[in-house]
């Protein structure tokens, strides 16, 4: 079967990639370990070629090369048939950043500056890859542990260059829009404010980021990273703001590793159009719960009180 992108009468984009049933199921548990595993260093030669690798290929601790089982494919979309249905070519890109050397490592037992690398890399990579042409999208996301939807268990993440849009993104971006229109402030610049004032909900805050339980949290101890400064994707974020999104990562990370140890776990970098409607962030959702049957209505039953989890969240930070 060829792989696809396909788009129905209702405007519902899906990308078929059988490909991707051909990837590793091996998974490491948490006294187990995969045989030779493709991430670790010295096994280089079994993934595609470095693209990118800080700070440098010799001694990298971060790399980023294309993925062996793509989603989507270096190559311009084009219709294959367009009857009641509509299909196109799968084009973008699909890489892995592993994010770092240490096959145990996580963000809580990391350096900073080492965070600090992998974040340089995904704005590197963010930047390149939205110049591809068609490419309307950049998705950034890390699927943590087997519950978490990932097949191998080095430290990565997955970086997507798509045609397609996400319908999520397109949601939260009309929903910020409209605030504005009526407000004549950007929404998650509100929330920040609100968050910070009522305290109840703030899990970790410094300089340059917010770190909340969500008021409307879909998952048990849901979590939001917020920047404090206003801006809209991922380039224009400084050294500096790197330098503290590092320092609010490893704390987050620390305190839910000491609350559920180390638990599995998804992270999305929500990228926006550079607007004063739209405000970057990072959403974490822990995989603490099986799904119910709710959650396929767009209905979330969240069994955490989100002021008790930023609660525990918070002390577990000291």
């Amino acid at each position: 079967m060829k792989d696809e992108i396909r788009k129905d009468i209702f405007g519902r984009d899906v990308v078929i990639a059988t490909s991707r049933s051909k990837r590793p199921g091996a998974f490491l548990h948490k006294h187990g370990r995969e045989k030779a595993c493709p991430f670790c260093p010295g096994s280089e030669h079994k993934t595609e070629k470095t693209i990118l690798a800080l700070p440098n290929e010799k001694n990298w601790k971060v790399r980023v090369f294309k993925n062996k089982f793509p989603v989507l494919y270096d190559r311009s979309m084009k219709p294959i048939k367009q009857n009641f249905y509509s299909t196109f070519t799968p084009c973008g890109a699909h890489e892995i950043l592993i994010e770092t050397r240490g096959h145990d490592r996580e963000y809580f037992n990391m350096p900073e500056k080492d965070i600090v690398l992998i974040i340089k890399a995904l704005k590197e990579r963010h930047e390149q890859l939205m110049k591809i042409p068609d490419v309307n999208y950049v998705t950034i996301f890390k699927n943590k542990g087997l519950r978490g939807g990932a097949s191998l268990a080095h430290p990565h993440m997955q970086i997507i260059a798509s045609p397609i849009f996400p319908h999520k993104i397109s949601e939260e971006m009309r929903e910020s829009e409209n605030y504005f229109k009526q407000e004549k402030k950007c929404a998650y610049c509100a929330v920040i404010n609100n968050e910070v004032k009522e305290r109840k909900r703030v899990v970790y805050r410094n300089r340059d980021w917010v770190v909340i339980c969500p008021f409307v949290s879909r998952w048990p101890y849901q979590t939001t990273i917020l920047p404090r400064r206003h801006f809209s994707d991922l380039s224009k974020m400084s050294d500096a703001e790197m330098g503290t999104m590092a320092k609010a990562t490893k704390r987050l990370f620390y305190a839910y590793s000491k609350l559920f140890e180390d638990p599995p776990y998804n992270l999305m970098y929500h990228n926006f159009p550079e607007s004063d409607f739209w405000h970057f962030h990072i959403s974490v959702y822990p995989r603490l719960i099986t799904p119910a049957g709710f959650e396929f209505f767009g209905l979330n039953v969240n069994i955490t009180q989100p002021e008790q989890a930023a609660s525990e969240l918070k002390k577990s930070m000291k």
